[in-house]
């Protein structure tokens, strides 16, 4: 378990909160608790309701997708620092992938009561969350379109004006 002093400092250091001064971090951190997962573990099931947002203190996870009746096919990693569930908890929408533990994982999670709060007094959070949002949008048009993030579109798939 991490105190709220060390979480502020550990959240400041998280993209979305970076713009936060000390006393919104520490609001912010007063409001999570942390959690503990083993490898494998599920932390979020793929169609569940979002219901809250996590950060990765510690280890890493995969980011799952169901691709079939058992089938699972593992679309990404994420590890210390990165956060999920926050799309969910803008719009209502079940869960779009699952996240297991890959490894002894700890997260800190705010739930979407108190993070719509967190967005209402500290707007700078909503303000960082669009070019992250952005970014997780072109990234994923980029894996369906066979390129890396920053590639060229295919001269096939390019639309003619």
């Amino acid at each position: 378990m991490v105190d709220t002093e060390r979480l502020a400092e550990i959240l400041g250091k998280v993209a979305l909160f970076g713009r936060l001064n000390r006393r919104g971090l520490r609001r912010l951190a007063a409001q999570t608790t942390t959690r503990a997962y083993a490898p494998g573990d599920v932390i979020v099931r793929e169609g569940d309701t979002s219901m809250s947002f996590y950060v990765i203190l510690a280890g890493s996870v995969n980011v799952v997708c169901e691709s079939g009746e058992e089938d699972q096919l593992v679309i990404g990693r994420m590890g210390e620092l990165s956060f999920f569930g926050e799309m969910g908890l803008i719009d209502d929408m079940p869960r779009a992938t699952s996240i297991v533990a890959a490894e002894r994982t700890e997260c800190a999670m705010l739930t979407k009561w108190d993070f719509e709060g967190q967005l209402r007094n500290q707007p700078d959070i909503a303000l960082a969350l669009i070019p992250i949002l952005n970014t997780r949008i072109r990234e994923l048009q980029a894996r369906l379109a066979g390129n890396r993030p920053g590639d060229p579109e295919p001269a096939d798939r390019r639309t003619r004006v």
